[in-house]
């Protein structure tokens, strides 16, 4: 039966991480570089802001009849304020202390209107501060001028068109046809509406508001320096090294050796692959092991063995450690754990009238063929001794994630007896 996939552990992930830090560390170092590097590569940008308020206008004095809030539209302003003929009249303002193009200065201009408010905010970025100073205040008069320009514009047409009017009212005054009494009046009621108009038009307010606080030349770069790009940098590396060393494969998937299974933090293994036969090395096991002489009549001595399933394996490592208790004069009972449904397992099997049963017995739980970790571990907790049996070619990762588990509720493994892969094995007996 094939050993169904494992979810990755939280062991897994630390064992993974402390296993390849120097991955982490090297993403780490690149990223702060890197960061570094950018604070000289970036250009140094400065801000500067100008505060305008909006005067509200109404070029048409006859329609004024609207109140203050819909005779001016401050998104309008902004877009105004942000034209390109704003900034090529304040392009030109620049001249020749400042060489600037239009485009640039379009570029580098943002404009703000809080919620509410007749208030203008326009930010300049330069790429000095005296720069970013005079760009925002001439920016901020450029739009006072043109707004200006375009209302006395506007009254200038109007103007225009209404003294057009009352020369025609005039003209039409002087034909025959309208030399009765009524058509006389009615020209003349004309002539005074159009009259009124004109001196309306010539007593508008055509103030477009004023600076209320002229830019000030910052003090410090608002592009961000060596330290905090340095970090931000530092961050990113180690966001991607942890990823980076999560999915590294390690080296040699193997054990590997004795060397191997102390790097995972076993403390004691019995090294059985110079062995010709697997028999003296599970002897061996048997002797190193710890069981009580006398076990007492009210409770059995649980001994947990787990390996990595082989195909084809005719005797269970379970089994042949009670077959190496019986060679050295002790009675043990095997008991598959396999055949134990894992349901009942993370129940609490073996449950209170089961060990009853073994009561004053070695009994001796194999858990190769459990798929569960968790229920391997489970049955850890319940066992008064572990012992592990592995191959140089077993997966090392699989045993990490089980000896982290077992670390994880403070379960000590006995031993672990290392074997020869069963090729090896039937070399050395050919």
């Amino acid at each position: 039966m094939a050993t169904a996939p494992q979810t990755v552990q939280l062991t897994d992930m630390a064992g993974s991480l402390r296993r390849h830090w120097p991955v982490v560390a090297v993403c780490a170092v690149i990223g702060l570089v890197l960061g570094v590097l950018a604070s000289f590569a970036v250009p140094s940008s400065f801000d500067a802001t100008s505060t305008v308020s909006v005067n509200p206008m109404n070029a048409d004095p006859l329609g004024s009849s609207d109140d203050v809030e819909r005779s001016i539209s401050m998104p309008t302003e902004v877009g105004i304020a942000t034209s390109a003929q704003v900034a090529a009249a304040a392009s030109k303002a620049l001249k020749p202390d400042i060489t600037i193009s239009a485009d640039d200065v379009r570029d580098a201009t943002t404009v703000e209107s809080p919620d509410g408010s007749f208030i203008l905010n326009i930010r300049f970025s330069g790429d000095t501060a005296k720069q970013a100073a005079a760009g925002a205040d001439a920016v901020a008069d450029a739009y006072l001028a043109t707004r200006r320009a375009v209302a006395e514009a506007e009254v200038e047409r109007l103007v225009t068109s209404a003294q057009e009017q009352i020369a025609a009212v005039q003209t039409s005054a002087n034909l025959p046809e309208n030399a009765g009494p009524l058509q006389q009046r009615a020209l003349g009621v004309q002539a005074d509406a159009l009259g009124t108009k004109l001196a309306q038009l010539s007593n508008i307010d055509l103030d477009p508001g004023q600076v209320v606080g002229d830019a000030e030349a910052p003090g410090s770069p608002s592009t961000p320096g060596a330290v905090p790009l340095g970090l931000a940098g530092l961050f990113l590396g180690l966001l991607a090294g942890v990823p980076i060393a999560l999915l590294r494969k390690d080296e040699n998937s193997d054990i590997g050796g004795v060397e191997g299974l102390q790097a995972i933090g076993d403390q004691i293994v019995l090294d059985g692959t110079k062995d010709t036969n697997r028999a003296d090395t599970w002897d061996i096991a048997a002797f190193m092991l710890k069981i009580p002489t006398d076990i007492g009549i009210e409770d059995p001595f649980l001994i947990m063995v787990d390996a990595e399933e082989e195909p084809g394996r005719s005797v269970t490592p379970g089994q042949e450690l009670v077959d190496a208790l019986s060679r050295r004069g002790r009675s043990a009972r095997f008991v598959d754990a396999g055949a134990i449904n894992e349901g009942k397992i993370s129940r609490g099997w073996p449950t209170d009238k089961k060990r009853v049963s073994w009561a004053g017995e070695i009994i001796v739980i194999d858990t190769t063929k459990v798929t569960s970790d968790a229920n391997k571990v489970a049955l850890a907790t319940r066992s008064d001794s572990i012992l592990l049996a592995r191959s140089t070619t077993d997966d090392a990762t699989a045993l990490r994630r089980l000896a982290g588990l077992l670390r994880s509720k403070s379960i000590d493994i006995a031993l672990t007896a290392l074997f020869p892969p069963r090729p090896e094995m039937v070399a050395l007996h050919r």
